[in-house]
């Protein structure tokens, strides 16, 4: 668990760690967590919300890179955070914990500040040496550094004076303000001889500021610092260090943490040796190698410019608002490109609103939405599972020990699941940066689809509407509005289309009788059974509607009007059939009459008017027939 994985301490600790846990065939899943107090960035602390995964089953040991949360919390605030993980073992990096289920790995501070004083008074000769703390902080491991320094002046006979101790924050600018603060930004000369910084990059703060103000490192000031990172050997000149071994640290925390899984006493506490680094800072001719030239130190800095590149093209790929399908079958080519060996993304069914200070709860189930292996992407659609037992579903990936990166899909206040990932060549810094934008696509495609999906259902509702306005409720054909509209486009794109066809008006035979010695209720069935023989005889693309009470029109394109004494026909079979199917005790027919329509008759009024006239005749025969029988 790292609060962040960007700085070369962490990058070196995860590399021993993970190193370990592939020679014993474990896998190694990296949190990349913010602490809920997080004070840099708006909304870092969401990284918090994955740390929730480690309570799953299948996490065995919790190592911690406790050094770096400390610079917030104090050991007993930090322990009572840890409490949420419940009985889990915790391997503790740089730090003791008040906690009784922790076992803690040191960098031997006290050790390497002897060796250091020993090099730079009986060396190099140093009588002045000034330090530059992380006080303005409330890291305990800056503390423990101070306490060596202070430790180092009393046994090499040397006054402590607060005129040369100066406070920073382990960040360049700090370290560069400081000094500018206290020297002031004309100074042209310092009390000290030599300065040793609580870590590489205040050194480094420290060196801009000498050189800016033309003060000569190592001629006039050496300057040593802490941790030997990869720009110490890349500055001119390379910078001293005193080396704590992070790699070292790292894997001696997971041979703890095995032996700890596996039942092994261990003891509670284990120092890690550190080593001094010398390089040009304190002194040319004592550099331990003087042809160095930081070649590969300067290679590592200028891929990492490079890699740059790789997130340009990344962000301007993403950029399209997508579905989160569409989106997730496009990382294939990204992950591929950066070498990314494995890939998945975990989702949450609904976003989930996390506030600073809040708890956050992991759902019970989540859905697996995407994986990628060797080169090729699978979407999962209904792959659901709980996190309290897996971080991933089992049956995933390939098995093999690997080395995965956790950490939460948020946008703003919102969480939408997580990822995890193996990382290639590249390193841990760049994968952080490029998966998070990554991240922030995947959030915004989520958004996107739930906004896509309520568009649909908005207008799948809107059409169900306009359907139901254009409907006739009774028969369910289209109504006198409905027909309307659908039968003068109809005829509009025939008549474009340079096709005939005729337009059809019906109405029923007897239906005042029926409701007269039936009732309305007999009556609304016939209704509905002769609409129920009109869609039977005429085709699905023909338009069907009822004009009001017994009334009906049919538009069909293409039926040639000498067909029509054949659609009688059939319409007087179905009727009799209607009657035997519903048991009616009356008999069901209609009177048509119809009119073809062409370029020159082609209003629907117009069309209904002569149609209407033509079903009149037919239906003044049907009567007198009826009376002379």
């Amino acid at each position: 668990m790292a609060e962040e994985i960007n700085s070369d301490y962490a990058k070196q600790v995860i590399e021993g760690v993970s190193d370990f846990c592939r020679q014993k065939d474990i896998d190694c899943i990296v949190f990349n967590v913010r602490h809920p107090k997080f004070s840099l960035g708006t909304f870092e602390y969401q990284f918090w919300a994955s740390s929730s995964l480690i309570k799953t089953r299948e996490v065995d040991v919790i190592i911690v890179l406790t050094g770096i949360y400390c610079s917030t919390y104090s050991p007993e605030e930090f322990a009572e955070l840890l409490k949420t993980f419940g009985s889990k073992k915790i391997i503790s990096i740089s730090q003791k914990l008040p906690l009784e289920n922790s076992w803690c790995v040191l960098a031997d501070n006290e050790k390497i500040f002897h060796k250091a004083f020993d090099f730079l008074v009986n060396s190099c000769g140093s009588k002045r040496i000034g330090f530059m703390t992380a006080s303005r902080t409330s890291s305990v491991e800056s503390v423990m550094r101070f306490n060596a320094y202070k430790n180092c002046l009393v046994e090499h006979g040397m006054d402590y004076d607060d005129s040369i101790v100066f406070h920073g924050r382990f960040t360049i600018d700090s370290a560069y303000e400081e000094l500018e603060n206290r020297l002031g930004k004309n100074c042209s000369s310092v009390d000290f001889d030599t300065i040793i910084a609580a870590n590489d990059q205040m050194a480094l703060g420290i060196m801009a500021f000498l050189k800016d103000h033309n003060i000569k490192v190592p001629e006039q000031v050496r300057v040593m610092g802490y941790d030997n990172i990869v720009e110490a050997s890349a500055v001119k000149p390379t910078l001293s260090s005193m080396s704590p071994f992070n790699y070292n640290l790292g894997y001696n925390a997971s041979r703890i943490a095995f032996d700890v899984a596996n039942g092994t006493e261990v003891p509670k506490e284990l120092c890690s040796e550190a080593k001094l680094v010398i390089r040009e800072s304190t002194g040319y001719d004592l550099c331990q190698d003087k042809f160095y030239l930081g070649s590969d130190a300067v290679n590592q800095l200028v891929l990492r410019s490079y890699d740059n590149t790789y997130i340009y093209y990344l962000l301007d790929e993403i950029q399209c608002n997508e579905t989160t399908d569409v989106f997730l079958r496009k990382t294939c080519g990204p992950l591929t490109e950066v070498g990314i060996k494995k890939f998945a993304v975990a989702l949450y069914e609904n976003p989930i609103y996390y506030k600073k200070w809040s708890e956050f709860s992991m759902p019970e189930k989540v859905r697996l939405a995407y994986t990628f292996e060797n080169g090729s992407g699978t979407i999962y659609e209904n792959e659901f599972f709980s996190p309290a037992e897996n971080i991933l579903p089992p049956h995933v990936f390939s098995d093999s020990s690997d080395t995965f990166i956790a950490q939460s899909v948020y946008y703003g206040e919102k969480q939408y699941g997580y990822l995890l990932y193996v990382p290639g060549e590249r390193g841990l810094g760049f994968y952080n940066l490029y998966t998070k934008a990554l991240s922030n696509a995947l959030a915004n495609a989520y958004e996107y689809t739930i906004q896509y999906e309520k568009n649909i259902r908005l207008q799948k509702e809107k059409i169900e509407l306009e359907q139901t306005s254009r409907t006739d409720e009774l028969t369910g054909v289209l109504n006198r509005r409905g027909f309307d509209y659908a039968a003068q486009k109809q005829i509009d794109i025939a008549v474009a289309s340079l096709c005939h066809g005729v337009l059809i008006y019906g109405d029923m035979n007897h239906l005042k009788l029926i409701n007269d010695k039936y009732g309305h209720e007999f009556g609304d069935k016939a209704i509905r059974a002769e609409a129920e023989v009109l869609r039977g005889t005429f085709r699905s693309t023909d338009v069907v509607g009822r004009l009001g009470g017994d009334e009906f029109a049919v538009v069909a394109v293409g039926l040639p009007i000498e067909k029509i004494p054949q659609i009688r026909e059939k319409l007087k079979e179905r009727c009799a059939a209607a009657i035997k199917k519903y048991d009616f005790p009356f008999d069901l027919s209609i009177s048509l009459g119809a009119v073809e329509f062409s370029g020159d008759l082609y209003d629907l009024n117009e069309l209904l008017k002569l149609a209407d006239e033509k079903q009149y005749i037919e239906k003044r025969a049907f009567h007198e027939k009826e009376n002379m029988s």
